[in-house]
């Protein structure tokens, strides 16, 4: 597996290139499924590496293979422009000018995953329990991202769109708060980026600790938000952040401008992700276009309350947006937010089991 970070150009007019790190093709020779992992807030595509590692040589049916791609402004992807970043920062001039930024994060995405593709000949979707095809799994913050690739699909090229038609498999999102997706934010939440008692200085710090701990909740299974540990920690565990190598800390935490650009974000786009969460998940469009692709939404039961909260948010939705739709809800045993890390296994595992 590479550590070290390649490009591809996702818009041949501006420019704009995507970073990523590759596990490649695994050692098994036959069709395998390849994983486009979307990171979140703060930490890149390192808090991938993990799952990375175990890909190419499990004891999965074919092996698999995982692509974890940098978002815009994160090490080796183009930053924003300065326009971008004031509609990102400020919301910009209404709803019209922000959709145009959804869509252009959403194409920026899908078209690095049909050139990827195209360029080492991934194997396309072959039937359901068969190797072969993509999926796209969204993590924390990362989740909105590839609602945004399959929403806005449909303004692609025509050869784009039926090389991501033979090839989607599956729609992950893993611990996407409600906010990311443009549900209502439940009045318990509370995260260190919402203390006004935090300096702002200090609140994406604090919050990239808080957020790798273990939570001991009263019920996850009640779907009774006041049983959750919106606050305290659990002593029971070490956070993640306080076992990562330094090396790969350093490579996986961005406090800088890059992080800064998230939750404003979240708070100005609530319209936009929202109706690109709900046309991914449930419109009659989406499912003409990408007739295989499964849905799911994961979470760990020892994770921040906002993940807990997310995965019942969506259950709740589908119950009223579209309750004939087919989408697989899990929560992992023992896993935090930064399952892909500390329970790499497990977490890959059941990604595939579900994809």
């Amino acid at each position: 597996m590479s550590t070290s970070f390649q490009t591809l150009v996702v818009n041949a007019t501006t420019g704009v290139e995507l970073s990523y790190i590759d596990s490649g093709p695994p050692a098994a020779h036959g069709p395998y499924t390849t994983i486009f992992s979307i990171h979140g807030m703060i930490f890149s595509n390192v808090v991938f590496q993990q799952m990375m590692a175990l890909a190419p040589t499990q004891h999965y049916t074919q092996g698999v293979r995982i692509v974890a791609i940098n978002r815009r402004g994160f090490p080796g992807s183009t930053p924003f422009t300065p326009e971008e970043l004031n509609v990102t920062l400020t919301g910009g001039s209404g709803d019209a000018e922000r959709e145009v930024q959804v869509e252009a994060r959403g194409h920026e995405i899908a078209m690095f995953i049909a050139i990827f593709i195209q360029k080492f000949d991934l194997p396309p979707f072959s039937g359901a329990g068969r190797p072969g095809g993509v999926v796209l799994f969204g993590w924390s913050v990362g989740a909105p991202f590839t609602t945004f690739a399959i929403a806005n699909a449909d303004t692609l090229p025509e050869a784009t769109r039926e090389v991501l038609r033979s090839h989607v498999r599956s729609l992950i999102l893993y611990e996407a708060a409600p906010i990311a997706i443009g549900l209502p934010t439940p009045a318990q939440n509370w995260t260190p980026l919402v203390d006004s008692t935090i300096p702002a200085s200090l609140q994406l710090g604090a919050f990239s600790q808080w957020v790798t701990a273990y939570f001991d909740h009263a019920s996850t299974t009640n779907k009774d938000l006041d049983s959750l540990s919106w606050v305290i920690t659990s002593p029971s565990r070490v956070p993640t952040l306080y076992e990562i190598p330094a090396a790969q800390l350093t490579a996986m935490i961005q406090l800088g401008p890059a992080a800064s650009t998230d939750l404003p974000f979240l708070f100005f786009f609530g319209n936009q992700l929202l109706s690109t969460y709900r046309k991914a998940f449930y419109d009659s469009s989406t499912a003409t276009l990408f007739p295989n692709m499964k849905r799911a939404v994961l979470c760990g039961n020892k994770t921040a309350a906002f993940g807990i909260a997310g995965l019942w948010a969506v259950e709740a939705d589908q119950a009223t947006s579209s309750p004939q739709t087919e989408v697989t809800y899990e929560m992992m045993s023992g896993t935090n937010h930064l399952g892909p890390w500390d329970d790499a296994a497990k977490v890959l595992e059941t990604v595939i089991r579900l994809a």
